[in-house]
């Protein structure tokens, strides 16, 4: 690698932006990658914004922060908080971003203008992680499949992933591992 890879995960307080987070950083250690994250989660507990940079190398990485124009990859669990990280991304990135939105405050903007404005930048892949997680069966699969569907574009192997969701998931039993492998692979098709 040339420079370290870039990944910005962003949410609200509840969406499990540090779970995806943690699950990137464990399959890039599991792949011999050199990783460093940071996040920013004070306000997630009453539904503020959620954000996670993680950088991964080859080489070792001297910073855990993206800097603007630097990210190659974007996970967005909530489309307001997508348009927020604009200024993060590169002409080349890949930002997956769910249509689904959280109304945590009274003026939230309106949707299909949001929506118009990220189906409008090269590079946004939206998903209907409501409609999506409804045909599973799975009200918590939004996250998971954002992650399957970043998987495409980064070099860890499908066993890594399989065993870093297993491992993440072991206490909660298997059921909520098949559950989340499911919702990983689905998003892997999209």
């Amino acid at each position: 690698m040339n420079k370290a890879e870039g990944i910005i995960v962003a949410g609200v307080g509840g969406q499990g932006a540090l779970t995806i987070a943690q699950l990137i950083l464990g399959a890039a250690w599991k792949s011999k990658f050199h990783i460093l994250q940071s996040e920013i989660h004070g306000m997630s507990q009453r539904g503020g914004a959620v954000n996670a940079h993680i950088l991964f190398d080859t080489e070792p990485v001297t910073s855990p922060v993206v800097m603007e124009g630097d990210a190659e990859y974007f996970v967005g669990m909530e489309p307001l908080e997508a348009l927020r990280y604009l200024p993060l991304m590169n002409k080349n990135s890949v930002m997956f971003v769910s249509t689904t939105p959280v109304r945590n405050m009274d003026n939230y903007p309106d949707l299909d203008k949001i929506l118009n404005e990220l189906r409008s930048i090269p590079g946004v892949v939206l998903i209907d992680t409501d409609k999506y997680s409804k045909e599973l069966s799975y009200r918590n699969a939004g996250n998971m499949i954002l992650l399957g569907a970043l998987s495409n574009k980064l070099p860890f192997s499908e066993e890594v992933w399989n065993e870093t969701i297993s491992e993440r998931f072991i206490e909660k039993g298997e059921k909520v591992i098949e559950q989340n492998l499911i919702a990983f692979n689905f998003g892997k098709k999209l």
